[in-house]
């Protein structure tokens, strides 16, 4: 596919294959993805605007110095991104989607929802995931290190494992069983 114009504003693009191609300088603004394959392809200084991607693959994209502000990714795979790549503002809301080994390293997530997602083996280190929800996500094998967990809501969440002595967790929802997760860094024996 060749993008002929720089900009597009309220579009809709299906079945749209991007895999292993290189989109350089384009801006899409309010347009909607549905059941598009972007894998493996390379996103340069692109910048998209309140879209949303829906049944897509956008698995392996590199993101590099695109912006995505205000995006919804649903029903989708972003698995193995690496989304420190992108420039400011970064705003993206998963649901229901795969976005497995991909790193978020040092990002400001603040208020992102991650809901009813496969978030397994991601790098949260030293993330600001301040009122993040992470309803019904699975998070096994998810990194957090030096992370704001600040009023983030894990009440619904499963398979984490965070050391409370290497996180900020004032006010962090949790809920048990899964909260016992915690008891795992503490040098105490619970008979």
């Amino acid at each position: 596919m060749n993008f002929i114009k720089k900009e597009y504003y309220d579009e809709i693009f299906e079945n749209l294959n991007i895999s292993n191609q290189t989109i350089k300088s384009i801006e899409f603004d309010d347009c909607s993805f549905k059941n598009c394959i972007f894998n493996t392809s390379i996103l340069q200084h692109c910048k998209f605007t309140e879209c949303t991607f829906e049944n897509c693959n956008l698995s392996l994209m590199k993101p590099k110095g695109s912006v995505f502000n205000d995006i919804k990714i649903s029903n989708s795979k972003a698995i193995g991104i690496n989304w420190t790549l992108c420039n400011k503002p970064f705003e993206v809301n998963f649901e229901s989607s795969d976005i497995s080994m991909s790193s978020f390293y040092e990002l400001d997530l603040r208020h992102t929802k991650i809901i009813s997602c496969k978030a397994n083996d991601i790098d949260f280190g030293k993330t600001n995931l301040e009122k993040v929800n992470f309803k019904d996500t699975d998070l096994k094998g998810t990194i957090f290190g030096d992370t704001n967990l600040k009023d983030t809501d894990l009440r619904f969440a499963i398979n984490y494992l965070i050391d409370p002595q290497n996180n900020f967790l004032k006010g962090t929802k949790v809920s048990l069983p899964q909260a016992n997760s915690f008891l795992e860094f503490l040098d105490i024996k619970i008979t």
